[in-house]
């Protein structure tokens, strides 16, 4: 006997099913596609636990009793009948197993009722299997209600994602679809609450409502769509919107023409918001390349990067229509004007002033200090040749000669808790002292282009990357601030307005709790503004308001990850001295100092921050050998 036979149905179906419905968020895009297929003009769609309940409503074309028992079935559709139609689609479904699929892995009810029919019906399927099937009253059009999705395949659910992330891309696909239909009113509730409501009034319309005024105010009209501003940029390629033939896809030849338009007209890193609609001859496209349809392929690749990269440089070529009417926040208020942070301070915190810290000390020295000269340098107190000569105080036996005199006479006056707390002085002194003794020899010879420190260490040169070198130390000090909780923030005397994408309220909503952690005291004024109260005491390069928004992007950007190491790597970066920044010497000296402290020599991201040149290979270089 054979070894080989034919599977189960039921086995079948939910296989099939693991194709097309991969998660609660490709079921939500099978049934608005439905639902937009049968001609309906408005739709309702509310989603629970995290969307594994589902129930959808439209008052499209409907479906009749015979219709009703046949739709569950797989391959059931009618949208084709023959092979040729794959090459002439003019409708989103047509496999005819979005319904079949849903049903294999869920409990299902399905109300439908035709325009000409007195009565509805309603049939109720659980696992692919019929429950019943009755008469009843309802409305013109189809409503669906899924439950436990999943709930007989128990593996797929230990692989769906957190409620949060699933949410936010149901999000996604019904602001896509929104766009793709604005004469469609498509509305979404999460959880109760409205998310996404579209009003079917049109594509301007439908962009105000989803994206806000500001988004509509600083779009430029092309022959293929929209495309936005500078003010309108990201940090990823997902604002970029492409639709053939009324149907949101993904094409990397449509990518490409969009930023290749805006070359040199963005800085690295961001990219262009864009509406990208094209109407292309169906036999010319080809949708059946994966279950999901997201995918298309073009028989003239060429042709639809010229429409495309035309339609864009024929509207900015030669113009400053790129930087023309924009709505722009408030700048925050500068950190120099604050009560707080007006001392004059250099560009490093004044805690990355390594020399030692013995201000309790100092405080009780009726004496003045001995001094003893330097010469050339000793560990890391370093000075250039041809520097003034640093004069700086004698080592321990100086300080503890002085402290026990003190100590005497406290105890001659007989406060013996000052007799502990100086004591307690000495020890962080001489504690602090052996750090600096086990510190590598080194000498810092100075700047190169302003964006690199040159230092002689162990017979070698090294060079030393600025930027990544305060990078990284800002990185560990504001770990072991989040870690004993002592990131201090300061009010803003006048609460700063910053708009955001509607689309991403709810995703800001949930970092707020991890922002207030690092010294942003924020909450929303409206749908599309913030309100900061507080920000962190932190030396920002570019303003507090623009870290804020730069922190989003890169949380957006990379999800799975801990938000407060997302936190921590950017704002390290963005509170660095940058490449081209002029140093004092005492600075780089500090910068160097507190990198050996710290003993980690790649930044945040990964990067090498020195790079070494040993004597032999420079002579090599000079032929001395």
């Amino acid at each position: 006997m054979g070894i080989i036979k034919i599977l189960d149905e039921s086995v079948s179906n939910i296989i099939a099913a693991g194709e097309v419905v991969e998660n609660p968020t490709a079921m939500l895009k099978e049934l608005l596609e439905n639902s937009l297929d049968a001609g309906s003009t408005q739709i309702r769609i509310e989603v629970k636990k995290g969307g594994r309940e589902l129930l959808i409503s439209d008052n499209g074309k409907g479906m009749g009793r015979e219709d009703l028992l046949i739709c569950i079935e797989r391959h059931a559709t009618s949208k084709i009948s023959k092979k040729e139609d794959l090459f002439n689609l003019a409708s989103y479904g047509f496999r005819g197993e979005a319904l079949a699929s849903i049903c294999a892995v869920s409990k299902v009810r399905v109300i439908s009722k035709t325009e000409d029919s007195p009565l509805g019906n309603s049939i109720t399927v659980s696992a692919g299997k019929i429950t019943s099937l009755k008469e009843m009253e309802s409305d013109k059009g189809t409503k669906i209600e899924i439950d436990e999705l999943f709930f007989n395949t128990p593996a797929r659910l230990k692989f769906l994602r957190k409620n949060l992330t699933e949410y936010a891309n149901m999000k996604e696909i019904v602001i896509q679809e929104a766009l793709a239909n604005p004469q469609v009113s498509i509305t979404l509730i999460i959880e109760g609450r409205e998310s996404v409501r579209s009003s079917g009034n049109g594509l301007e319309n439908a962009i105000v409502e989803i994206f806000g005024r500001n988004t509509l105010k600083n779009l430029i009209k092309i022959d293929t769509g929209y495309i936005g501003n500078t003010s309108l940029t990201r940090s990823t390629k997902d604002s970029i919107f492409t639709f053939v033939n009324g149907r949101i896809v993904k094409s990397r030849i449509v990518e490409n023409a969009v930023m290749d338009s805006y070359y040199t007209k963005l800085s690295k890193g961001r990219y262009p918001f864009a509406l990208i609609f094209l109407e292309v001859n169906p036999e010319e496209v080809d949708v059946n390349v994966h279950p999901s349809k997201k995918i298309v392929k073009f028989s003239d690749d060429r042709e639809i990067y010229e429409r495309v990269r035309e339609s864009i440089q024929d509207k900015i070529s030669g113009t400053d229509v790129l930087t023309g009417d924009v709505i722009r926040s408030e700048n925050f208020l500068q950190q120099e004007s604050h009560p707080v942070m007006k001392k004059n301070i250099s560009p490093l915190k004044e805690s990355y002033n390594i020399t030692l810290n013995l201000e309790k000390f100092e405080k009780v020295r009726e004496e003045k200090q001995e001094t003893q000269e330097i010469p050339r340098s000793t560990k890391a107190e370093i000075q250039l040749e041809s520097a003034p000569v640093i004069q700086v105080p004698k080592e321990n036996e100086y300080r503890k000669e002085k402290i026990e005199e003190k100590i005497q006479k406290i105890e001659k006056l007989e406060k013996p808790e000052k007799v502990e707390e100086e004591k307690i002085i000495y020890e962080k002194a001489v504690s602090a002292e052996k750090k600096i003794e086990s510190l590598p020899e080194y000498r810092v010879i100075g700047q190169f282009m302003n964006s690199y420190i040159l230092v002689e260490k162990d017979g070698n040169l090294e060079i030393y990357d600025q930027h990544i070198v305060h990078e990284r130390i800002l990185y560990e000090e504001l770990k072991k601030e989040l870690r004993e909780k002592k990131i201090n923030s300061q009010h803003l005397l006048v609460p700063k307005r910053l708009r955001i994408d509607p689309r991403e309220r709810e995703f800001v909503k949930e970092q707020l709790k991890y922002l207030k952690e690092f010294g942003f005291d924020a909450e929303f004024f409206d749908d599309e503004e913030l309100l900061i109260r507080s920000v962190p005491l932190f030396q920002f390069k570019n303003g507090a308001d623009n870290l804020f928004q730069e922190i989003i992007e890169e949380l957006k950007s990379e999800r799975e990850r801990d938000p407060r190491e997302k936190i921590i790597i950017s704002m390290s970066c963005r509170g660095a001295v940058k490449a081209g920044e002029g140093l004092k010497y005492s600075e780089m000296e500090s910068l160097v100092k507190r990198l050996h402290e710290i003993g980690e020599y790649t930044c945040p991201h990964g990067r090498p921050i020195i790079i070494r040149l040993s004597l032999d290979e420079i002579e090599k270089k000079f032929k001395r050998k």
